[in-house]
């Protein structure tokens, strides 16, 4: 029998724990990455081994009928103990190619060393913030609760519940070596329970004993004294490296000099906020914990308050972002896409002097009228809607070489051919095949440029209903017969994705972009705009409230796990009840103009660097500076409008 493992660094020692159970057994680890750029294709994966053992990166890739053969596990990431590690990227000075930043301990990091660098603190004032009172302020104490329970979600989500192994790994002490480093009795812990849910019999019951744990011999970073005391161990600061250990001065100083080496103004760390830590660090001090207020609400800010943040604020200075993560500066590249109401962003970023990119442009000497009508410039690059995160996902794979769909090509009534990944790119169609092929070759070219080169990247998620293939998962934009191609039951089916599948989706596009371009942030929205129609069973509010509920939450989901992701809501701003649907139209689906111009407005003064300079009571003219409002900045490209038209 023959066994790949497919996940990121741990799945190495689950190879070598599977092989160590079963003697005899073949298997092979092949890392995640490999997969994400078609070093080894999914479909030759499947083909070559009898099972599969997955981290749920997979699902994105694995063949539609390839379920028997895989067994998903979790990724085993915990913070509980490490609440001050992080990661870090930066400009080296005289460069303008933003990098990561390889430290004293290679690529982790300290947030408190780093926010005392940023903040222009001595080497001796750093020290002097690793202090209990300053871990309660910045919420170290109140990691754990949250850690655990991602942790626990993740065993869920893969059919793996982690509950009682979890009280099993804490009850020893420390079960991770960093925040995404696991002991090796973990990693053991979870072939076993692979082996169970396959049916394979386990002979060797004690591979910990006799294995090598390779992550030991990598940076293994300290329980701090004070966290350590809280979980009932003893804590110290020796910063473990594979030839000595770092006690936590010369962490520091060679964090610093490190730093000194890059410019300042780009040093950017991946797990924290400065301005967050900023605004904790100057808070009032709460209450030791053994004291308890009269009413535990009685400190929160009053933006957590309905009636002071909501209730009682004007409905067109309404403005829910607390703490953005980021501010994109002019010069930066930023790439668009997902359904229609992002090109509201796009549009307002390009005619404010931002860089928003669009690798794949309009020819030379194509008139206005012409470019707009064959979707140039509507976002980066020509995709048109993206309206599931599977579809985005797929892009990726096919721009990457990981994925090529069966369906080529679809015919239209007219007999002109539609690209079934980008129906109403081009209003005439294609006259052959060959133009089709040519078109998609450029475009995918222009996708992978973006993808490498976008230093943000706005998507907007938009619908949780779709479209795919039988025969190979191939998901479209629009149903066959609606733009193209036919109703044909054997060959399509709809599909509504669950909040499981999308948040393992939403992760994959994530770390697939992240691996691609690890300079990439991400900011997330989830479009306003209700479905125009479900194929459900279902009305269609209640339809569009599950789709929008479903979205936001795997939003949530990805922001709570990534540091370089945000989430912007403009779903809330025009949503929300606080402004009695004064910002939809009279068919109840679309935006009016002073929706978006609020919604634009609140993005622009929080997540733009020139961001102060915006008026909360800007005009749509003044913020977008277009003279004909409703025919330029409302005729919005959507694909989905395309349904109600029979």
């Amino acid at each position: 029998m023959k066994i790949a493992v497919l996940a990121n660094c741990q799945g190495e020692t689950i190879a070598a724990c599977a092989r160590n159970m079963i003697p005899g057994l073949h298997v092979d680890f092949i890392n995640e990455m490999d997969v994400w750029n078609g070093t080894h294709p999914a479909s030759q994966i499947v083909a070559d081994y009898d099972l599969i053992f997955s981290q749920k990166f997979f699902r994105g890739h694995a063949p539609a009928g390839s379920e028997s053969k895989i067994c998903y596990f979790p990724v085993i990431a915990f913070n509980g103990y490490h609440p001050d590690m992080t990661y870090l990227r930066a400009c080296p000075k005289g460069k303008s190619e933003v990098e990561a930043i390889s430290g004293p301990m290679f690529t982790y990091h300290s947030a408190i060393a780093i926010y005392s660098y940023l903040r222009g603190k001595s080497v001796e004032d750093a020290l002097e913030m690793f202090t209990p009172q300053v871990f309660s302020r910045l919420g170290y104490y109140d990691v754990w609760a949250a850690a655990k329970a991602d942790l626990l979600a993740e065993g869920v989500a893969v059919g793996m519940p982690l509950t009682a192994a979890f009280e099993a790994w804490t009850a020893t002490g420390s079960f991770m070596y960093s925040f995404n480093h696991p002991k090796l009795n973990v990693l053991a812990d979870l072939t076993r329970k692979i082996f169970e849910q396959v049916g394979l019999e386990v002979v060797s019951w004690n591979a910990e004993e006799s294995l090598q744990d390779p992550m030991k011999n990598m940076p293994v970073w300290p329980v701090y004294p004070s966290l350590a005391e809280r979980v009932g161990m003893r804590g110290d600061y020796a910063f473990k490296l594979p030839h000595g250990t770092l006690l936590l001065p010369r962490l520091i100083n060679e964090t610093y000099a490190e730093l000194d080496k890059f410019e300042l103004s780009t040093i950017d760390p991946l797990n924290f906020s400065p301005a967050d830590f900023d605004e904790k660090l100057v808070a009032p001090a709460a209450q030791p914990t053994e004291i308890k207020a009269k009413n535990p609400y009685s400190t929160v800010p009053k933006v957590q308050f309905w009636r002071n943040s909501v209730a009682s604020v004007n409905a067109a200075e309404l403005d829910p972002v607390v703490a953005p993560r980021f501010a994109i500066r002019p010069t930066e590249k930023l790439a668009t896409a997902g359904s229609c109401f992002a090109q509201h962003i796009a549009r307002t970023l390009a005619r404010s002097g931002f860089n928003y990119y669009v690798p794949e442009s309009a020819p030379a000497g194509m008139g206005e009228e012409e470019a707009r009508a064959k979707n140039f410039g509507t976002y980066s690059a020509r995709f048109g809607n993206i309206y599931t995160v599977r579809q985005l996902l797929q892009l990726i794979q096919r721009a990457e070489g990981a994925f090529t769909p069966d369906d080529v090509f679809w015919t239209r009534p007219d007999g002109r051919l539609v690209d079934p990944y980008r129906p109403q790119i081009e209003p005439d169609g294609f006259a052959d095949l060959p133009a089709l092929v040519e078109s998609r070759e450029r475009h995918l070219d222009a996708v992978r440029t973006m993808i490498r080169d976008m230093e943000f990247f706005v998507f907007t998620l938009g619908l949780t209903e779709g479209w795919r293939s039988k025969y190979d998962g191939a998901v479209f934009p629009l149903a066959p017969g609606v733009a193209g191609g036919e109703v044909n039951p054997e060959r399509y089916e709809f599909i509504n994705f669950s909040i499981q599948e999308i948040e393992a989706d939403l992760f994959s596009v994530i770390d697939m972009l992240q691996v691609i371009n690890p300079k990439c942030r991400i900011i997330l929205t989830v479009s306003p705009v209700p479905l125009i129609a479900t194929f459900e069973h279902k009305h269609a509010l209640t339809a569009t409230t599950y789709s929008k509920a479903v979205l936001r939450t795997a939003a949530d989901l990805a922001r709570q796990a990534y540091a370089h992701v945000e989430y912007f809501p403009s779903f809330e701003i025009i949503t929300g009840s606080y402004n009695r649907g004064a910002y939809f139209e009279d068919d109840l689906r679309e935006v009016k103009p002073e929706g978006v111009t609020h919604v634009m407005g609140v993005f622009m003064r929080r997540y733009t660097s020139n961001g102060e300079n915006v008026p909360a009571n800007d005009s749509a003219e003044d913020l977008i500076a277009v003279p004909e409002k409703k025919k330029s900045l409302f005729d919005i490209v959507c694909d989905e409008e395309a349904i109600a038209r029979f």
